[in-house]
């Protein structure tokens, strides 16, 4: 029986395979190679940071603080007696002038009271008048008459004159009491609040109105403590009202001697510079300047590393980090100006969470 040769295809294809796996291997290890040779990870690579170049500039430290609008003029209207309100004679929002009647008060009994006290000065002045005349003629009747009677006279008109000095004091008294139950507005302006209505019995405590003299505005607000001794009379400022586009500028004109201890807070008025119309009450944005500086060093207060009572920055010195002690002006900003420590030329790290000092680091 004849018999066949084995074929020699398979061996063929045998070589090939290894021949392809070997071409493939060369490749990955010369791409491995050469990514070695450009990227060298075996030596330490410098860490990429945010970082910002020192310069000097203009820096304007500014407080900002949110205040409402106030009548820097504003008067509560009480009543000075107690009784019940006959007449009202304004309301919420109008305009009164000074002297108007706002409040009538009932004066029944103070009337009364008046009238009394009328009824007796006019029957004294008649027996004033009597003795008057009495002692006239004594004096008249010369050594006629006797020198007591003419002394007698004499005491009768003195005491005359004393009970009617009394009676014009009380019922000038009553007449002033009267005048209580009339309430008049005590300056021009716009009523506020209106806190009484016809009918109503009101006494001393009552808040019977509020008039403000609303053509002269400002702001009131109040100044953290920490900051207080900062501010002054005179500083400028910017106003913002609510709903407004455009700042307005003002100035300080009061700031309080002290300092309240229950809100830690010190009151002071800021005044706008020309007039305005505004609703009391509304919200104001304020950025009170207190300090303006030419040409002063400013970083972001981010960069800052204060542990204890020493600050200190990181800055990129020959490509690594290093320590760099400063002093600085706190203030309220995102932005402080360094007052020793650095120089015009520096280059601080912004954001020094996770860089030691000795890191080799490179600006971002």
């Amino acid at each position: 029986m004849a018999t066949s040769e084995p074929s020699p295809r398979p061996v063929s294809r045998r070589r090939k395979r290894r021949w392809g796996w070997l071409i493939v291997l060369l490749l990955v290890l010369g791409a491995g190679g050469a990514y070695g040779w450009v990227k060298k990870p075996w030596e330490p690579k410098p860490k990429l940071v945010a970082s910002e170049m020192v310069a000097a500039g203009p820096v304007s430290q500014v407080l900002a603080v949110n205040g409402r609008i106030a009548a820097r003029t504003s008067v509560t209207v009480r009543a000075a007696v107690s009784a019940q309100a006959v007449a009202v004679g304004a309301a919420e929002g109008d305009q009164v002038t000074a002297g108007q009647d706002l409040v009538e008060l009932d004066q029944s009994l103070v009337q009364s009271q008046w009238q009394q006290a009328k009824a007796a000065l006019e029957s004294q002045q008649v027996r004033q008048s009597q003795a008057a005349a009495a002692a006239e003629r004594a004096r008249a009747l010369g050594d006629n008459a006797t020198r007591s009677s003419v002394e007698d006279a004499e005491r009768t008109l003195a005491g005359a004159v004393t009970e009617t000095t009394r009676l014009q004091a009380a019922l000038e008294q009553v007449s002033q009491q009267r005048a209580q139950y009339r309430i008049a507005a005590p300056l021009s302006g716009v009523v506020l609040s209106r806190g009484v209505d016809v009918g109503q019995l009101v006494d001393p405590q009552t808040q019977l109105f509020t008039i403000a003299d609303t053509s002269d505005l400002v702001v009131e607000t109040d100044v953290d403590e920490l900051y207080s001794s900062r501010i002054t009379s005179g500083l400028k400022a910017l106003l913002k009202p609510v709903g407004a586009s455009v700042a307005q500028h003002g100035t300080v004109v009061f700031a309080a001697p002290t300092v309240d201890a229950a809100t830690g807070g010190r009151a002071i008025k800021i005044a706008f510079d020309a007039p305005v119309s505004l609703p009391v009450g509304l919200t104001v944005n304020a950025n009170v300047i207190v300090e303006e500086v030419a040409d002063a060093l400013s970083i972001p207060r981010r960069a800052i590393i204060t542990e204890g009572t020493q600050s200190h920055v990181l800055v990129i010195a020959d490509g690594v980090a290093a320590t760099r002690d400063i002093q600085f002006d706190d203030w309220p900003a995102e932005r402080v100006i360094v007052t020793d420590g650095l120089v015009a030329g520096d280059v601080v790290i912004l954001d020094p969470a996770g860089i030691k000092p000795g890191d080799m680091v490179t600006a971002g």
